[in-house]
């Protein structure tokens, strides 16, 4: 083989590492040790004590082979070692095997190339991961998208009724997604909702809005959810609520509830209660706010009209607070 000086000058910054094993599997020397192999000098070890049984078996199959052929071989392994506190590290190694003899001793044996592939390994795994998050969130989308679909056309009196509604409904979706892109799929703040839901929908009446309270961390479950419920509530009080008026207010509070409790509790207060000359059967979005939205943060929704407001209060179960 080339003078082994010249392989390490060759090999010097890069992430390769060579090494020559017995026939026996025992490492002979070492050229530009690198992560594992940099960790302890391995020199005269048996490869039983970096290889587990199935790494083992997959290196005597690929050293067969190329003892067959006569041609390289690839193989992946995962090679174990122990730290200095004791505690097992893994690493990803690609090996390409070669059967050759040791020019300098006339040893017989494999000589190896090998690369750490274990942040790649890594990366594939993370990647493999958001995928499946992926897939699961937009089915999960999709089954909220049809079941708005179906309940907005139940009760829409009209075809333009019903695009007018279920639009809102699907722009409604896209903002409170766009808060969880923003937040690497986290979830949102409450305030951060309330901004993207109720502040940007009604810029001109941003001083009729107020928010106060605990500006709480939700999950994304709980972002999309009680995004809906916001979208519900402006919309309603841009048609026909306090929003219609100059002198109508609405507050947007959130108290935490005690530590043993866990949990919070929102709630909506719009003064003053404008009343309709014609009564208005009950909708889709009243059910929204009282079953639907409660069902998905496992909580409890009430919509309270009196004559002088509109009050809707929602308890967000702790599982949906992050």
């Amino acid at each position: 083989m080339p003078n082994r000086d010249m392989v390490l000058k060759s090999l010097a910054g890069t992430p390769v590492t060579i090494f020559f094993q017995d026939l026996d599997g025992n490492f002979r020397w070492f050229v530009n040790p690198q992560s594992v192999w940099a960790a302890a000098d391995r020199t005269g070890t048996h490869q039983s004590a970096l290889f587990e049984e199935s790494a083992l078996d997959d290196l005597a199959a690929a050293k067969r082979e190329a003892e067959e052929s006569r041609k390289p071989q690839s193989v992946d392994v995962t090679a174990v070692s122990v730290d200095e506190a004791g505690r097992p590290e893994h690493w990803n190694l690609h090996l390409t095997i070669n059967r050759t003899r040791d020019q300098e001793n006339g040893v017989e044996g494999f000589i190896c190339s090998c690369i750490d592939v274990t942040e790649q390994k890594q990366r594939e795994r993370t990647l493999k991961n958001l995928l499946r998050e992926v897939s699961h969130r937009s089915k999960n989308m999709l089954a909220m998208v049809l079941s708005l679909s179906a309940q907005t056309a139940r009760v829409a009196p009209t075809k333009n009724e019903y695009i007018r509604r279920f639009t809102g409904r699907l722009q409604s979706l896209a903002r409170s997604q766009d808060v969880i892109t923003d937040s690497n799929w986290r979830g949102s703040s409450l305030f951060d909702l309330v901004q993207r839901q109720v502040r940007d929908v009604v810029p001109t009446a941003e001083a009729q809005i107020l928010f106060e309270g605990d500006n709480l961390e939700l999950g994304p479950n709980g972002t999309l959810h009680v995004g809906l419920a916001l979208h519900e509530l402006v919309t309603n009080a841009l048609v026909h609520g306090a929003l219609t008026l100059a002198n109508g207010k609405i507050v947007i509070s959130c108290r935490r509830a005690s530590a043993l409790e866990g949990g919070a509790t929102l709630t909506w207060t719009e003064t003053p209660r404008v009343h309709s000359p014609v009564s208005r059967p009950k909708s889709f979005g009243r059910t929204m706010l009282e079953r639907i939205v409660p069902a998905a943060v496992n909580g409890r929704g009430a919509l309270e009209i009196t004559d002088d407001a509109v009050i809707y209060s929602l308890s967000i179960a702790k599982s949906e607070i992050i």
